[in-house]
């Protein structure tokens, strides 16, 4: 989604308008889209900035003479459940990606979701304007630019857990370095880094009187759900197990192991609406003996698929509902899963927990 520019009048100034969108990333994937697109159908294209409202701003997408309301999104071959729910529902809109492999196109045509990338791979389906082109290398130029972004030194391993524990707790950010590092058990010089790049990616501001700012919460949130996504989760799964049982899923005193319930678990208890098919938990490494003698997991013998996912815990204890990760961490399985089902289920907790909390602090 574009950035959000705070508008004081509906007679705000279109050419400043303009000129700060261009200054973004966002505005740079537009134009880079854009420019595949031609190159690659021979065809017209262009982007207008229209407004929509007092604080509401929108894109318009000229190829080949026809026009779409234009969306765009970093990171959206991660993201194509909830892009699919999204954008479902207004089959007229144009995504505009950073890049989308031949696995996330086809996912998006069968749901004939229009798009555009960067490499030049588009889907249009217009009664009498047709495109398909799947399967475009990423453009190695942009690519670079994007790693080289900022902020994206925020988004590794480690910065993602600083990350998480600032977007849960905002008034965190203001604390030092070394309550930081404390709090989330990361080095010193990783969390002043952190800090350092979100600063430097305009995420995060330093205010003349109130320190410290987290000024783009809802951007901050995505980015750490792609970041957690591609490059923490992986690196926290302990092992997949399969259990006889699972009338132990979701127990409240699993907390006895310094174990929390995600994925699947946490939301269907807070969404009331998911029966789950596997278990997710994070829990320190050190307990894992002990939890998979009291509950006879074992690895999945051949032809029996894994019902329960070990992750080991990064974030500290002190939550309010200690036998459940936050919404937000369920939120990031859910959508990691790539299930239709799931991405469901992570909309309704977006809605419920994190669109208002995220919005702004």
């Amino acid at each position: 989604m574009l950035s959000n520019f705070y508008k004081r009048t509906l007679l705000i100034d279109i050419a400043y308008y303009w000129t700060t969108m261009a200054t973004s990333l966002e505005w740079e994937i537009a134009e880079a889209a854009i420019a595949a697109f031609q190159r690659e159908t021979g065809l017209s294209a262009s982007l207008s900035a229209v407004l929509n409202g007092p604080q509401e701003e929108g894109l318009n997408v000229e190829l080949g003479g026809q026009h779409f309301p234009g969306e765009v999104k970093r990171w959206a071959a991660h993201l194509i459940p909830a892009l699919s729910y999204h954008l479902a529902g207004n089959p007229g809109r144009l995504l505009i990606a950073d890049y989308l492999n031949a696995s996330a196109a086809k996912k998006l045509q069968a749901q004939g979701i229009q798009f555009i990338d960067t490499a030049g791979n588009a889907f249009i389906d217009r009664p009498d304007f047709k495109i398909l082109i799947r399967g475009n290398s990423r453009s190695a130029i942009f690519a670079r630019e994007e790693k080289s972004h900022a902020a994206e030194r925020a988004f590794q391993r480690q910065g993602l857990i600083v990350v998480y524990h600032l977007l849960l707790v905002p008034n965190l950010v203001n604390a030092s370095v070394r309550a930081i590092a404390e709090r989330t058990g990361v080095s010193h010089g990783t969390v002043a880094n952190v800090l350092k790049a979100l600063e430097a990616g305009g995420l995060v501001a330093s205010m003349s009187r109130s320190g410290r700012k987290v000024i783009e919460p809802r951007k901050l949130m995505e980015r750490w759900v792609v970041g957690y996504c591609e490059k923490l989760a992986p690196k926290l799964l302990i092992g997949e197990f399969h259990g006889e049982t699972t009338d132990w899923w979701g127990e409240r005193d699993i907390d006895r192991f310094a174990a929390a319930w995600g994925g699947e678990i946490a939301g269907a208890f807070f969404s009331g609406h998911l029966t789950p098919q596997v278990a997710t938990l994070f829990l320190p490494r050190e307990n894992l003996s002990r939890l998979m003698q009291q509950y006879r997991l074992r690895k999945p013998p051949t032809g029996v698929e894994a019902n329960v996912r070990i992750m080991e815990r990064f974030w500290s204890a002190d939550d309010e509902e200690p036998a459940m990760a936050h919404p937000l961490l369920a939120y990031a399985d859910l959508i990691r899963s790539g299930d239709p089902r799931n991405a469901e289920i992570a909309r309704i907790l977006d809605e419920r927990y994190l669109a208002d909390h995220f919005s702004a602090y």
